[in-house]
């Protein structure tokens, strides 16, 4: 903790950070356009299990991110009621320790105040791809900062040694590495660099009494701390042939991959493509993770070029006497190395929203603010800060007032806005219809906006192409309910997928049956069915 003079510095200025994330939190959720779909609506329907007696290990249907988010959902649902404004209250209290942590860990780093409040307003001013996602949860991007955060500034602080004072931190890393894993195996950006500063911390470490014990123990304990936060993960594994590694390691193992999804290998050109033109500027704020565009491209160079110097800046305080301590810098850019190579290195390069991208906020963060403490004008520092947020400022008031708002649907056919939601479960609800088929975006979507009166198979495809994988059904209870009732209905996004439309009225003549349809906004209902109900599989449909 810092001195006790500067002690009422150190907690104001973090009030300060919090205060304005809480402003911009609140504008965000008042405005009503963070927009919901079923990958959300899949961890609000966890969290409704979960009250409910069922303890799932994983995100349903794959087996891998863990339902830490969910148990946290639970409790909010618990205390303020089931609904989709309480999931983003959850996110939002998660988003305030992410604020407050990537505080402390610039603090640990740099013991400036000035550093940790730069650092902090770049949290609370967020990017629009940061604040989308601790905003609309996916399944564990709060946790995974925070957890992140936390590596970092207990990881840095750790010494050699098998003193209690020592090894509390070993086994603390430790354990946030493991509940870190098992929630989103994103917290390796952290975890590998955090990892290797601890080793070379321990082997330059002078111990010259019992010199193998005081290197050795805290190793242990750090593995001890690893494998019980992680169990979870490993008793699942050990229950299920595994899946949760045959997942990372589908060429080792073989077979199409049956696991939780199939995420499509790119080449190195697109890896390189993604990392440099749509990771790298969505965490600038220099593109939304939806759009294919860029933000106000003139503005996005200035405060590229800004974010470069700082990066530059960094690099220099490796070796040099700088405003961060001992190591400090090169644990960051071992952050930042570790989250390119594991882009371009990994299938999930694959996926254009930048998502992956954000464990990068804290070393930039950093970056930014060790830049302007050094300027030997103040203004000039302030100015490197200011031209940022207000880019990531205006970019969020951008986004809010135009379609599609802030969606986490980076395939514009996947997007189905909210506002014919409630006409269409009222629609349904009067036609006593409660199960049926259509596509995933709106099946889970469904299921929890109507507290599961609404159960619809995901048996439809979700794009154009008519591409479909089992994937999609990821509760298959939904499915056998569907494949069993004697009312029905096909439902289809018919504005965004008019191929589908087209392809299943096609399939209907082909077997003869008659059918009535109803429009409802942008969603089409094909329904009582004569003289049978045509159930899957469709033969229209490609395999992935």
């Amino acid at each position: 903790m810092p001195a006790i003079s500067s002690y009422r510095s150190f907690w104001a200025a973090l009030g300060a950070a919090l205060i304005l994330a809480v402003i911009a939190r609140a504008f965000l959720l008042i405005s009503g356009t963070v927009s919901f779909h079923s990958d959300e609506a899949i961890v609000g329907l966890m969290a409704r299990h979960i009250l409910a007696g069922e303890r799932p290990t994983f995100f349903f249907g794959q087996a891998y991110m863990g339902s830490l988010d969910a148990w946290l959902v639970a409790v909010g649902f618990q205390v303020l009621g089931e609904s989709v404004q309480t999931i983003r209250i959850v996110q939002s209290t998660l988003y305030l320790f992410v604020v407050a942590s990537a505080y402390y860990a610039a603090w640990v780093l740099s013991h400036r105040i000035t550093v940790a409040l730069v650092t902090a307003l770049t949290f609370a001013i967020a990017s629009p791809l940061l604040a989308l996602y601790t905003t609309a949860t996916l399944g564990g991007y709060n946790e995974t900062l925070i957890f992140g955060h936390l590596l970092v500034a207990l990881g840095f602080g750790a010494r050699a040694g098998n003193k209690p004072v020592d090894l509390w931190r070993w086994g603390a890393v430790g354990l946030i590495t493991g509940v870190g894993w098992w929630a989103n195996a994103l917290i390796v950006v952290y975890a590998l660099p955090v990892g290797i500063y601890l080793l070379w911390r321990l082997w330059k470490t002078d111990v010259a009494a019992h010199r193998f014990t005081s290197r050795i123990i805290p190793i242990l304990v750090g593995l001890a701390g690893f494998m019980i936060g992680s169990a979870p993960w490993w008793i699942y594994a050990l229950q299920n042939d595994f899946t949760p590694i045959r997942f990372f390691l589908p060429d080792v193992f073989g077979g199409r991959e049956i696991v939780g999804a199939v995420i499509p290998t790119v080449s190195l050109e697109t890896r390189l493509v993604g990392l440099f033109l749509f990771g790298l500027p969505a965490i600038i704020g220099a593109r939304f993770p939806w759009a294919g565009d860029y933000f106000a491209p003139l503005a996005g160079l200035v405060v590229a070029a800004i974010f470069l110097f700082a990066l530059a800046h960094l690099a220099r305080q490796v070796r040099a006497n700088s405003l961060l301590r001992p190591g400090a810098a090169a644990l960051l850019w071992g952050i930042i190395l570790v989250m390119c190579a594991l882009f371009l290195l990994t299938r999930f390069a694959s996926d254009p929203s930048g998502r992956y991208f954000l464990p990068l906020t804290l070393p930039l963060g950093i970056a930014l603010a060790t830049l302007a403490a050094s300027m030997p004008r103040k203004l000039i520092g302030i100015g490197f800060v200011a031209v940022p947020l207000l880019y990531f400022a205006a970019g969020q008031v951008i986004a809010a007032s135009a379609p599609p708002g802030f969606t986490t649907q980076f395939v514009a056919q996947t997007h189905l806005p909210n506002t014919d939601d409630a006409r269409l479960m009222t629609w349904l609800e009067d036609h006593h219809i409660e199960t049926g088929y259509t596509t995933y975006w709106l099946s889970f979507r469904l299921a929890f906006l109507s507290g599961e009166r609404i159960r619809f198979s995901a048996a439809l495809p979700d794009k154009s192409s008519l591409d479909y994988t089992p994937a999609f059904e990821r509760y298959p209870p939904y499915r056998e309910a569907t494949d069993q009732a004697e009312q029905i209905a096909y439902l289809v996004p018919s504005i965004n997928i008019p191929e589908l439309d087209a392809a299943l009225i096609g399939w209907f003549g082909d077997q003869g049956v008659t059918f009535q349809m109803a429009q409802l906004g942008d969603y089409r209902l094909y329904y009582d069915f004569e003289p049978f109900i045509p159930r899957p599989p469709l033969p229209f449909i490609h395999g992935m």
